[in-house]
């Protein structure tokens, strides 16, 4: 049986190579797309976090979407503590 989080990390791999395909950039509104499949169900899982971490570690954003996520990830960080 698939492990559910690993389906949504998977698909959250697949959205991320679909808006890369046209220029290999990610802009605002792509990573809002991002943003929006990771809080479907209300929270940030921690394999989720870490696929914010590796790709924000990879750097093909725009300025407005990494900072998009990274705030993202800073919310989920601060709900943690």
């Amino acid at each position: 049986m698939a492990d559910p989080l690993e389906d949504k990390v998977e698909s959250l791999r697949q959205a991320l190579a679909f808006f890369l395909e046209d220029d290999n950039i990610i802009d605002r509104f792509e990573a809002d797309g991002l943003k929006t499949l990771i809080l479907q169900d209300g929270h940030i899982s921690e394999a989720e976090k870490a696929f914010l971490q590796e790709v924000i570690a990879q750097n093909n954003f725009d300025s407005e979407a990494l900072a998009l996520l990274k705030e993202l990830l800073q919310q989920q960080e601060e709900l943690s503590s």
